[in-house]
């Protein structure tokens, strides 16, 4: 199971914290024990095979030279089409 905390409409606000809060976990009953002794809200919880297919060419280039990363709108649309939904990613339910 994986935990974003931060929605990406603020991801930029503090990207350190927002990628160090992007974590793995092994249930749902972890992540929310997690949160609570922390103290944190819960984000967005997402199964393996979704992080999967999100990771897998989100950093595509990203090592080449003159590469620069996706604007809001193709960020969005990357999104969808992995398979994510909900406010949190700036997409419907």
């Amino acid at each position: 199971m994986a935990h974003f905390l931060t929605p990406m409409h603020r991801a930029w606000d503090d990207v350190v914290h927002t990628c160090g809060n992007q974590r793995l976990f092994c249930s749902t009953d972890c992540v929310h024990t997690w949160l609570q002794r922390t103290g944190q809200e819960c984000g967005y919880l997402m199964d393996l095979g979704t992080l999967w297919r999100f990771a897998s060419d989100w950093y595509t280039g990203r090592l080449e030279p003159g590469y620069t990363r996706r604007d809001p709108a193709s960020a969005t649309a990357y999104f969808a089409e992995v398979g994510l939904h909900g406010s949190f990613w700036g997409l419907p339910d």
